[in-house]
Formats: structure tokens, sequence, C-alpha cells
């Protein structure tokens, strides 16, 4: 009798003490997700409004720029009991409005730079009256790059016990990208596996006992070769959709991000108007984004945070930066039965990796044609161009792609094999490192550190 009630209290303070975990844990991750809804939001009112009337100086009175803020759906976001509006508000301002642009020398001179190498190094008229193509491939023109990455993070920004498990990504084995050399990966004992580069997702994977390492020093090289993409259509070679197979499910399905409604899909279908043609349905939609869906940086920590579809705050807000207008394209496809995802990484320039994605729609016949509706709006920002060559800009980047890319992930929300516990500032994709403390990461003040030290740099060798 005395063992059995000496049981069950063990039982009852091993109980007590997993609910207290459990508790703690709840709220450990309830606060890392509210840090995470407001790190995109550090101008106060006062901040706002003082870039707002440098911009737009007819604006006098607060009535008046509150109004501008509701006008021009500015985002903003209550912490505290205070309204605080997104960081990034002045290059937004900038980038819906030409005029302002037209005001500011040297604002769109990296675009000026990129359209001109565009049309020198990557762009050549076919043939017209023709369907005759020179390429016996829709990829050519490869790039091979150098990628040196490296994290250096002291011990004192550590912790002192515990695993800080990392995942950082690698260039993706596709049909457009391919010879991945990883030819250094430091430190070799803390790997976990091999590095993925094939399926969905590439990534190689760290896993740090503190004890052991008292400071983060990684240093990993590859050498990867990227294709420019072109796509010659027949719209008579176009074969018929599987529907009952697992890629149409799966890319005409709404889903956590690339999300679509009743609304959506009416919108997707005064898009294409009666078209039945995948292809041209899908060239209706892209025009549509172009030309309606303003380019603008977004709260993606924010709206990740909040449970909130990417697709649906573009369909709301009208508004949107590559990967939103990507996974909006994606959505309206979808809702019309076209398969379609958001893919990406990174887009190089001036051989630097800065993050970037895509859509692209699949073709019976033809596979995975690449869509990118934010750098076919470069031509709107370049406004020096003439109109026939800003045409062929937009016109380019439907069914065709340069090769100044690093694909590391075929759609968002792919998770690695082990997917970490920990709150991440950006989880559907892995441009920045994922980072899994187990202690003393209560304000992401490790997963920062770790980001602020993380860099890369990137070479073309041909």
């Amino acid at each position: 009798m005395k063992k059995k009630m000496l049981l069950l209290v063990i039982l009852s303070i091993i109980f007590i003490s997993f609910a207290y975990s459990m508790e703690k844990g709840a709220d450990y991750l309830e606060n890392q997700t509210e840090i995470k809804a407001s790190f995109d939001f550090s101008l106060s009112y006062e901040d706002a409004k003082e870039i707002i009337v440098k911009l737009y100086p007819d604006l006098k009175t607060d009535d008046e720029i509150l109004q501008f803020i509701e006008d021009k759906k500015i985002q903003k976001r209550e912490v505290d009991g205070e309204i605080f509006y997104y960081a990034d508000l002045e290059n937004n301002l900038y980038f819906r409005d030409i005029e302002l642009i037209k005001q500011k020398d040297g604002w769109g001179e990296g675009y000026r730079i990129f359209v001109e190498s565009f049309f020198k190094d990557y762009y050549h008229e076919k043939l017209e009256g023709t369907d005759f193509y020179t390429n016996l491939s829709p990829y050519f023109n490869g790039r091979k790059y150098l990628v040196e990455y490296s994290i250096n993070v002291g011990e004192n920004e550590l912790p002192d016990r515990g695993h800080l498990k990392l995942w950082i990504s690698l260039p993706l084995q596709t049909a457009f990208q391919e010879n991945i050399d990883i030819i250094k990966a430091e430190p070799f004992g803390a790997i976990v596996g091999y590095p993925k580069t094939t399926g969905d997702i590439a990534y190689i994977h760290y896993d740090f006992d503190l004890e052991k390492y008292s400071e983060i020093d990684i240093s990993i090289m590859y050498t990867f070769m990227h294709y420019q993409q072109e796509f010659t259509v027949n719209l008579d070679n176009i074969g018929e959709y599987d529907k009952d197979g697992w890629l149409y499910k799966e890319y005409t399905a709404s889903s956590k991000n690339i999300f679509y409604n009743d609304e959506i899909k009416s919108l997707a279908l005064s898009i294409v108007d009666g078209e039945t043609n995948p292809y041209l349905m899908a060239e209706k939609i892209y025009y549509y984004v172009v030309n309606n869906i303003f380019y603008s940086h977004i709260a993606h920590s924010y709206l990740e945070a909040e449970n909130i579809p990417e697709s649906l705050a573009v369909f709301e807000n009208g508004f949107g930066d590559c990967g939103a207008q990507s996974m909006f394209f994606s959505a309206l496809c979808r809702s019309v039965g076209i398969p379609s995802r958001a893919a990406g990484g990174f887009q190089i320039f001036f051989n630097n990796l800065g993050d970037h994605f895509w859509a692209e729609f699949y073709l019976p016949n033809y596979g995975w044609l690449p869509v990118d509706t934010s750098v076919g709006q470069v031509a709107k920002y370049t406004y020096w161009l003439d109109e026939d060559r800003r045409n062929k800009f937009i016109d380019f980047y439907f069914g065709n792609q340069d090769p100044l890319r690093m694909v590391i992930q075929n759609d968002v929300d792919k998770n690695p094999e082990e997917i970490p516990e920990d709150v991440q500032f950006l989880s559907m994709v892995m441009q920045l490192p994922f980072v899994d403390c187990d202690f003393e990461n209560e304000n992401l003040d490790v997963s920062l550190e770790i980001i602020m030290n993380t860099n890369m740099k990137t070479y073309f060798l041909k």
C-alpha cells in the first residue's frame, strides 16, 4: 500500500511538472510569436508623418496625413497600445508613385544598369512568322557561380548550454540548375547527415552542442550552374492535364500561403475572360498582376504570425513584393485549374545574393514555366525606356527567365525533414538560416545574432 501511494505521489509530481513545462512552453512560443509579429513595425506616427510630409508637402494637417495613411493602406500595427508603422514605409511610397522616382536622382540607377545588361546579355529577337527556335532546349546560356557563406558568432553572444541547430540554404538541383559542388562545409563535426540538394528544398543542417562549441564559426563554399530559360510554346501542342495525378491535385489546391477562396476565384475568372487555353490564361493573369498590383515590401513576419495567407493579403490590399506577388499569381492560376507554385531563393545582382521569389506554372508537354511579375515591373521604374523596349522587357518575364538566380526551394511552405521547434522570423522560405535554440532565445536574440552575422559572397566564374 505504501509503495502504491509513493508511486501515485511520484506520478502526480511528474504530471504537475509536465503540465507546468507545457504551460511555460506555450507562453514562450506566444511571446516569440508576438515579437515576430511586431518586428517589422518600428516607426512611430511622428516618424511616419515626417516621411510622408517630406515626400508630399501639400499634406498639412494630421487629418490629411491620417487619411493618406488609410487611402494608401500603409501597413501598421498596434504594439503595447501605440500604433507603429512599417519600417520600409519610405521606399514603398517611391515604389507606388513613379512621379516621386522622377524627382529623386539616382533612385532607379540599379534598375537602369540591370535593364541595360538584360538587353545586352540575355534578350534576343525571335524570328517573326515562325515557331523555329535556335536552341534545342529551353535551358541554355549557363552561368557558373561560386558562393562563400559564413556565420561567425562569439561565445559572449551565445548560451553556455544546450544545443543550437541551424538549417542553411544550398542550391537545389532542378532542370535549369545543376552541377552543384559543395567544396567546403565546416565545422564538419557539427553537420547532421548529408547536405540535401535534391527534392523540394536544399539545405545543410548543423547541430552545435554548446558545451563543446563555445562559438559558431561556419564556413561553406560551393559552386553551381544556373541556366537561362526560354520557352516557345505551340498552343496546339499543349497536352491535357492528368487531373487525377498528384501534381495536378497538389498544385491546384488552396494552401497555407497560396490560398484562394470564392472571391479570388471570381477575380481570376474575370481576368481570363472565357479563355480556356492554360498558357493564354496564365499570360492574362501575369499581365493583370504586373499592371494592377503595386510592388511594395510587406511585413511577412506579421502575416505569418497572424496566420494571414500572403495571397489573401495581396488580394485585399493591392500590393506585394516578389514573394507575395508570386503567391498571388499562383493562387489565381490554381483557382482556375492551372498548376502553379512560388519558387525561388536569390537573385544575383552585382555579385550579391538578394532575396527573391518568382512563380512557375505547369504545362503538359512543356513542364514548369517561369513567371516573374516583380522583375517585369522593373520596366515601370526605368521610365526613360521607350515603349517598345519596355514592353519587350515585360513580355520576356512571362515564360522566360534570366540566369542570374540561385533557386533553393521549389515552393513556399516546404520544410526541412526535421522542423525547428523554435519560432522563426519567417518559416515559409529559407533564405535566412533557420535557428533552433534550446535556451536563452526568449526575445529571438540568438536568432537575430545569427542572422546579423551571416555573410554571403558570390563570384561569377564563367
